[in-house]
């Protein structure tokens, strides 16, 4: 018995002072404690918690899936202990899995707050946003207070097209903190994103008289600027932007586009390659060097950026095996697709009009989607290895190739006079779309285009475009930075695609 009470004083003695340390920020220090309170006891769930967490806050993610797998394993209904878990799993990247552990944490207390806060942020981040918005309003019920996760609800309900309820939610934090700056700055972000911008803009002048640091407010009203046609006040605010923050692609993107509405191409392109010099292959970034690089009169350069013709891939595919016949594929993932609870109309901030979009599909939820998710990963191994013959392992497309990723799957259901507009996939290395049911009337329109920016994009020279034919079946596979977007068709039956984005693990997000 003395040894025993030895052991544990020695363990208490060593975690008092490892989270002393951790307090003190100095986390290699407080890291050696933990270790050694674990040397005394293996298993002791209170240092197995503050390491994980402490590995999580040093970018060590897979330390910190070791270290809460364990502590799980020996506290299983704990929904502290799940919740943890799931965080670090939302870090690196695994969305399914902290999805799951986030559950399982609030079927052991359904009123835990800290999950049900962040499995509202992880189902926003997926776009399942109907199901976000309850979960934050589930969080309102028991904190009323927390000003943060109102300020996420506005977010949720903007993005979902319900623009008054997003503005009586910022109205209602306001009312809390009149002047915070924080949430005169999500305030003005909800407008932009409403397209509200003369008001965006006074509010974000606001916020910057407050000297509140903060990029996306900085970005949001240099957007607005923008938007407004006051070409000048963009530049010198998005300017400040790209100084504060020199490693944020969407002020540095948004600089370059500012610098040429004043006619400013050799500032764009000099902000373009400066970042790409720190950061290549940077998809907002590069996509707006590409333009920059046309408006100089440098076509072959930007050409061989985008190079249509070897860096697209189009693939009508074969009957999965574990189907009868391609129309069964098909019939079983649009069966699927047009029943899926995040099925949105109109979702703002996406490229969908005249339609709805899902939320993020998971593999593992259903036969066909799983199928799908095995076809893409056997095309894009295809395609890396031609990439590479082809000689373009040094070309900006494989700037963040890898031999590993994850997949995000959605899908899109247009209707008459639906589209996708001018749009890129800034997150990710490659994308993709795959035709799964269009009108039997469908002729050239309705297809894919490349080249086209976007409307917010300032343009001198008129882009190269290349049309791609929508074919069920056809899988349409391409870097990240190709803007895209499709034409408006005619026709009482619906237009049904699955797309796709591949995230290496290295730029997980």
């Amino acid at each position: 018995m003395a040894d025993l009470d030895a052991t544990g004083l020695a363990a208490t003695q060593l975690l008092h002072e490892a989270m002393s340390l951790h307090q003190q920020g100095r986390l290699s220090e407080a890291e050696t404690f933990y270790r050694r309170v674990l040397d005394v006891e293996p298993n002791h769930p209170q240092a197995l918690r503050l390491w994980g967490i402490l590995a999580r806050e040093c970018g060590e993610l897979a330390t910190s899936l070791s270290l809460l797998t364990c502590l799980t394993e020996i506290t299983a209904d704990d929904p502290a202990s799940l919740s943890e878990l799931a965080l670090t799993h939302m870090m690196s990247g695994h969305l399914y899995q902290a999805d799951a552990y986030f559950r399982q944490a609030l079927v052991c207390d359904p009123y835990f707050y800290k999950a049900l806060a962040n499995l509202g942020a992880l189902l926003h981040r997926r776009g399942h946003l109907q199901e976000a918005i309850s979960m934050y309003r589930r969080c309102l019920d028991l904190q009323c207070d927390d000003l943060e996760v109102r300020c996420n609800l506005a977010n949720a309900l903007m993005d979902a097209g319900k623009g008054d309820e997003a503005l009586a939610e910022c109205d209602a934090a306001l009312s809390v903190s009149p002047d915070d700056p924080f949430l005169l700055a999500n305030q003005g972000g909800v407008l932009c994103g409403l397209e509200e911008f003369e008001l965006a803009a006074r509010i974000l002048e606001q916020v910057a008289a407050a000297d509140f640091v903060d990029d996306m407010a900085l970005i949001n009203q240099g957007f607005a600027y923008s938007r407004l046609g006051r070409a000048q006040a963009a530049v010198d605010v998005l300017g400040r932007a790209a100084t504060a923050y020199p490693d944020s692609a969407r002020a540095a993107a948004d600089l370059a586009n500012a610098w040429v509405a004043v006619d400013e191409i050799d500032n764009a392109l000099e902000c373009c390659e400066s970042f790409l010099a720190r950061h290549p292959g940077e998809r907002l970034v590069l996509a707006n060097y590409v333009y920059a690089l046309r408006d100089a009169g440098r076509i072959d350069e930007a050409g061989a950026i985008l190079d249509f013709n070897r860096l697209l891939k189009v693939q009508d595919i074969d009957v999965p095996s574990a189907y009868e016949s391609l129309a069964a594929f098909n019939h079983a993932l649009a069966i699927y697709i047009q029943g899926h609870a995040s099925l949105l109309a109109n979702p703002l901030r996406k490229a969908t009009t005249g339609g709805e979009q899902t939320g993020e599909l998971d593999p593992s939820d259903n036969a066909a989607i799983s199928v799908f998710a095995d076809l893409v990963n056997g095309v894009v191994r295809d395609t890396v290895r031609k990439y590479r013959n082809a000689g373009f392992s040094d070309h900006p497309a494989m700037a963040c190739a890898a031999d590993s990723w994850t997949l995000r799957i959605w899908a899109t259901v247009l209707q008459a006079g639906g589209c996708q507009t001018p749009h890129l996939h800034p997150m990710a290395w490659l994308s993709g779309v795959y035709y799964v049911q269009l009108p039997s009337d469908l002729e050239s329109t309705g297809g894919l285009e490349f080249g086209s920016p976007p409307a917010h994009l300032h343009v001198n020279s008129k882009p190269d475009t290349y049309p791609v034919d929508a074919r069920e079946g056809r899988l349409v596979l391409f870097p990240s930075y190709f803007y895209h977007c499709t034409k408006p068709f005619i026709s009482e039956q619906a237009r049904i695609s699955v797309a796709f984005d591949v995230i290496p693990e290295s730029v997980r997000t």
